[in-house]
């Protein structure tokens, strides 16, 4: 059943019945009404001491009990009826939009850029706005998480760095192997030399991944732009992406850290003998 009533303004207004003794607004005028009823007259008396009480609606705490489990959270306290900002009780005046509650006019050049609710249905327009928060938060988590194939490359420098450790403290505290296999010739490598390894490998890691980044970036533009940006290397990929900050921000950034590594990672092999030291490595 429906609740059938009229505005001041002539507008006839249905709402169902759970929204019975409930405020909201003329589709027509936009002015606040109260949807009335909601209480029902008392039955009278009944006949015979065993009969029946009457069936109650269960209308009502049935869309409740959905809502609960979408989610939702049902907005408490007073509203604007024009803008729906939650507002404090006894106030005269909406600090959002401007109207004047007691009145009903609304105060010029206050904000007249203020949008009206996307919904009428108090329930579907709490539900909007609980939407646009989860999606504000999945954008807020996306920028300040780190990118997967960063992560991939600290564990790479990681993995390198724990193997070439166990064989070169196994080399110099357990028996050592053999000079000639690969083994032995990594037990021989001096430590600077093993630890800038791990590092210029890491900042390798880190610029080609984030290279391969602004190329896919660059691919979804047209084809022939990603084929040009994976041609030119760092070269094009690192000025692509800053002309591009806002998409390519996180792979700019991993392009400054991988330099720095290489460059930090080229300084501990330079102090630990230079590059000739890995030559028996591959001889």
């Amino acid at each position: 059943m429906a609740i059938k009533f009229k505005c001041s303004c002539g507008k006839d207004i249905s709402v169902p019945d759970a929204f019975a003794g409930k405020n909201g607004k003329c589709p027509k005028c936009q002015q606040p009404v109260k949807v009335p009823g909601g209480a029902s007259t008392p039955s009278k008396p009944p006949s015979t001491p065993k009969s029946k009480p009457a069936p109650t609606s269960v209308g009502a705490p049935r869309l409740d009990s959905l809502l609960d489990d979408v989610g939702l959270k049902k907005q408490t306290g007073p509203i604007c009826p024009k803008c729906a900002t939650p507002i404090k009780a006894g106030a005269k005046v909406c600090v959002s939009c401007g109207l004047n509650f007691e009145t009903g006019e609304q105060i010029k050049g206050f904000n007249a850029n203020v949008e009206r609710p996307e919904f009428d249905n108090p329930y579907l327009q709490e539900a909007a706005l609980n939407m646009r928060r989860e999606l504000l938060s999945e954008e807020r988590r996306d920028k300040a998480s780190m990118p997967w194939w960063m992560i991939m490359s600290f564990l790479i420098g990681a993995v390198t760095l724990c193997a070439a450790g166990v064989v070169i403290v196994d080399g110099q505290f357990g028996e050592k192997a053999d000079p000639a296999t690969f083994t032995g010739k990594i037990q021989n490598l001096p430590v600077y030399g093993v630890l800038g390894a791990t590092v210029f490998i890491t900042g390798s890691a880190i610029a080609i991944f984030a290279h391969l980044s602004i190329v896919g970036f660059m691919f979804g533009k047209s084809a022939m732009k990603g084929i040009g940006c994976f041609i030119g290397l760092w070269l094009a990929s690192l000025p692509i992406g800053i002309a591009n900050w806002a998409d390519c921000k996180a792979a700019v950034k991993a392009i400054g850290i991988a330099m720095a590594l290489i460059g930090f990672g080229h300084y501990l092999i330079v102090k630990g003998g230079g590059w000739n030291v890995f030559n028996p490595i591959f001889n």
